[in-house]
C-alpha cells in the first residue's frame, strides 16, 4: 500500500510545482531574445540542431558501412567454403 502511495504523491507534487513556476510574458521573451545572451543562445541552438542532424547522418553512414562489411565478410566465407570443395 505504501509503495503505491509514495509515487502517486511524488508525481502530484511535481505537477503542482511545475504549474506554479515562473512565467514570462511573450513581450518579455521577445525582449530577452534580442539581447546579446539571447542571440548567443539562438546561435547555440541552431548549432546543436545542425550537430544533431550531422550525427544522425554519420550514424546512418556507419550503419551502412557495417552492413557492407558484414556482407563482404559473408561473401569471403562463402568463397573460402567453395575453394575447400
Amino acid at each position: 500500500m505504501r509503495s503505491r502511495f509514495l509515487p502517486a504523491v511524488t508525481v502530484a507534487a511535481l505537477i503542482t510545482l511545475g504549474a506554479c513556476g515562473f512565467r514570462q510574458s511573450e513581450e518579455e521573451q521577445h525582449r530577452q531574445a534580442n539581447t546579446a545572451a539571447g542571440k548567443a543562445g539562438q546561435v547555440a541552438h541552431k548549432i546543436a540542431v545542425q550537430a544533431g542532424k550531422a550525427s544522425q547522418q554519420i550514424g546512418q553512414d556507419l550503419k551502412k558501412a557495417a552492413s557492407d562489411a558484414h556482407a563482404g565478410w559473408k561473401e569471403a566465407a562463402r568463397r573460402d567454403e567453395a575453394k575447400k570443395k
